[in-house]
């Protein structure tokens, strides 16, 4: 049976409808690499309050403000962080405390008054998007540039190598590291389980994650020499790893860190890192552990018309899997990007 119907004749519950639909289901989750989404949020649940911004704070890791809703009851709205934003063209004076907005967003899986908003309709009726890719909700245009995230790499940067900026493209292939099971050991499957992203998140506001994990996140990285040595700059809480070219040192005189030492070398044109002496207890934010055994070997290629950067990296950790685990990630050249500061304040 086929079912057509005219857009006139559509309500506009129907309409909100297939927009729930999209949002769900068609929108990229960018904020996963600070919190494990489906655990926090009701992501099945979209809902709109009212209300008025009783407090704003315009920073990273997300843009935060508190919301007084028809009911007088207290909101910590949720969405993007600034560095998204940013390049969105989306800047802090389009809201400001007193504002009354109407928000679409998820609630909090725990009952409290929290959720995650992509679209926010403010007082002069435009509607502002926070997320690349999201539909509009109210309205057929909307404020908040998605292409700066969804397009494309250019070509033009052959000869530049890998030394430059290089960002994470939305929509295309490798925006995520995540595989759909691993091989986990009994162990770690005891501890997967135990696990509750409400109150075991380890990365809280403004704390910085350690590798693998770090490798995840969204925005813009970089690649310099340093003398012999190449920092990979990571825009993300303003982190920098120093890859040691030349001989590894002894690893036990090696103190143990956030990114680990990593020790790389020249496979032709491909980067070949290899890491260990990581100081980080989880290996993602699904609560899968990782022990101080953990081994990570990673491999930077550029494509031969120099638009992308492939990633791969093999993850070995005999107390969390029992096999090496595989995982692959992709970033584009944008000629005039820029890794930013990161500016981090807790709410």
């Amino acid at each position: 049976m086929e079912v057509f119907w005219h857009e006139a004749d559509l309500g506009i519950d129907l309409k909100k409808t297939i927009c729930i639909l999209f949002c769900i289901f068609l929108t990229p989750l960018s904020g996963v690499s600070h919190h494990a989404f489906s655990g926090i949020f009701d992501m099945s649940n979209l809902i709109e309050l009212e209300g008025q911004i009783t407090r704003l704070l315009w920073r990273n890791p997300h843009v935060k403000f508190t919301m007084l809703d028809t009911n007088d009851q207290l909101w910590e709205i949720e969405t993007n962080s600034v560095s998204i934003l940013s390049r969105m063209n989306v800047s802090s004076d389009l809201l400001a405390e007193g504002d009354r907005v109407t928000v679409a967003g998820y609630p909090a899986r725990s009952g409290v008054n929290e959720m995650w908003v992509n679209n926010i309709l403010l007082a002069d009726g435009r509607e502002l998007v926070t997320r690349p890719g999201t539909n509009p909700y109210w309205s057929v245009e909307s404020l908040g540039e998605s292409e700066t995230w969804l397009s494309a790499g250019v070509e033009g940067g052959e000869d530049l190598g890998i030394f430059r900026v290089w960002s994470t493209r939305f929509n295309g292939p490798g925006r995520y590291m995540y595989l759909e099971e691993y091989p986990l050991t009994e162990t770690a499957i005891a501890a997967q389980e135990a696990f509750n992203p409400l109150v075991d998140n380890p990365i809280g506001e403004c704390t910085p994650k350690g590798m693998p994990w770090i490798m995840q996140q969204p925005y813009p990285v970089k690649f310099s020499k340093e003398g012999d040595n190449i920092l990979f700059h990571i825009e993300e809480y303003d982190l920098v790893r120093t890859i040691h070219m030349g001989e590894e040192q002894i690893e036990a005189s090696i103190q143990p860190a956030l990114l680990g030492y990593s020790v790389g070398s020249w496979d032709g044109e491909d980067l070949v890192v290899s890491t260990h002496s990581v100081d980080w207890y989880y290996f993602n934010s699904d609560g899968i552990p990782q022990s101080s055994r953990a081994r990570f070997e990673e491999r930077f290629s550029l494509s031969e018309n120099g638009v992308n950067l492939d990633y791969t990296i093999i993850v070995s950790d005999p107390e969390t899997f029992t096999e090496p685990v595989k995982m692959t990630k992709q970033w584009v050249w944008r000629a005039g990007e820029t890794v930013n500061p990161y500016v981090c304040t807790n709410f």
